[in-house]
């Protein structure tokens, strides 16, 4: 994508897929074809899901490792970038990282066409996550882009309020958040899914956007509900998926909205924000 553009409005897409438990080179095919169909749709910036290199349900950390690679000359993260240059596209997609001094993270990177611009390491593991992979120390970067100011999260960190926020204080006008969402217990039949539900607060309550590429499929019992959404920064669903492979698209505008967004009369939730009166530390009940 060119650095000087015409507009500041572009085409997001979500490639939802269902990556094989430890297959690398049929998962590169299957985000290829996600990727090449979002190009081919007008897409700039595409979005894979979690862990989308390796799969996800790992039986303990020996089993991750072996599907692991490194950021730098691994096969997914190079096929991903060739993709990128010869398309002239962005693409943001999860991988299960290995770092030289033995450390596994979940991990998710964001490509342009000359190379990586990013890395994000899940800070909040979920469930048997904690098995596999290390906890993410890197923060919440947040980068320029042609597009506006861009930072990620993974999946569960959707549902702890600070990871959004932590990227909002940080200027981000966009969220990518590749995920394998999971079926909720508590799901009523007659609701949207929760993690629609956490999509969209986190793109209100922050006034950003927010695309989020989930998986389908079954991987060793654990089913995976698909259902990839894109957010606006008013917190409104732009374009959803449903449970089997599919790219879904949305046009949006984080830079030419800008002003917009954090100057709206009706809710500013960032510009209002009581910073004196929030705990820090250590949990306040406010109870007797």
């Amino acid at each position: 994508m060119s650095e000087r553009r015409a507009s500041t409005g572009i085409t997001v897409a979500c490639a939802q897929m269902d990556p094989e438990l430890g297959d690398i080179e049929g998962n590169i095919d299957r985000t290829e074809r996600g990727i090449r169909e979002a190009a081919a749709r007008g897409a700039e910036l595409v979005v894979l899901p979690e862990c989308a290199s390796g799969g996800w349900a790992f039986a303990d950390r020996g089993e991750s490792e072996r599907a692991a690679q490194p950021l730098v000359g691994g096969p997914t993260i190079t096929a991903w970038q060739k993709l990128s240059a010869e398309l002239g596209i962005w693409v943001c997609g999860g991988f299960g990282e290995s770092t030289a001094d033995g450390a596994l993270y979940n991990s998710s990177v964001l490509i342009a066409p000359d190379g990586v611009k990013s890395l994000y390491r899940k800070v909040h593991l979920w469930n048997t996550e904690n098995l596999a992979f290390d906890p993410g120390d890197l923060g919440y970067p947040v980068v320029e882009t042609p597009f506006g100011r861009v930072g990620m999260l993974i999946c569960y960190d959707a549902w702890i309020p600070e990871s959004f926020r932590s990227l909002a204080v940080r200027g981000a006008d966009l969220a990518l958040a590749p995920s394998d969402w999971v079926p909720n217990p508590h799901q009523p039949a007659d609701m949207p899914p929760l993690a629609h539900i956490m999509v969209t607060a986190g793109a209100h309550s922050n006034q950003m956007y927010v695309a989020a590429s989930s998986r389908f499929g079954v991987e060793r019992g654990q089913e995976f509900i698909g259902r990839s959404a894109i957010a606006d920064h008013t917190g409104w669903l732009l374009a959803t998926a449903g449970d089997a492979e599919e790219v879904i698209t949305a046009s949006i505008d984080p830079v030419g909205s800008r002003e917009q967004r954090r100057n709206d009369p009706f809710n500013r939730p960032l510009g209002d924000r009581r910073i004196s009166q929030y705990a820090l530390g250590e949990v306040e009940t406010g109870l007797a």
